[in-house]
């Protein structure tokens, strides 16, 4: 297994820890980022860092299309920065 999906299932598995029992905000947070997690890890590489910087481009690709609000962007964002610096 690369280290690439390594990234991808330990903070797959975070997620899904952290959605059980999770409050509605938070819920709406984990499986937002899931879908990312989920379809970045369908993708071939080889580093945890490409990993990252790969869900980090799918995040703000659909930042720019999605309609949500800065709170929300706010707390996608901080979510995923604590759960990425984690899973190092």
């Amino acid at each position: 297994m690369t280290a690439y999906e390594q990234q991808a299932e330990s903070i797959y598995n975070r997620l899904i820890e952290m959605e059980n029992g999770a409050e509605p905000n938070q819920l709406f947070l984990c499986s937002y980022l899931l879908g990312h997690i989920s379809l970045v890890s369908a993708e071939q590489g080889e580093t945890a860092t490409e990993f990252d910087q790969r869900v980090e481009t799918s995040l703000e690709d659909a930042f720019k299309i999605d309609q949500l609000s800065a709170e929300d962007l706010h707390d996608i964002r901080s979510l995923w920065v604590e759960i990425s610096e984690t899973a190092k």
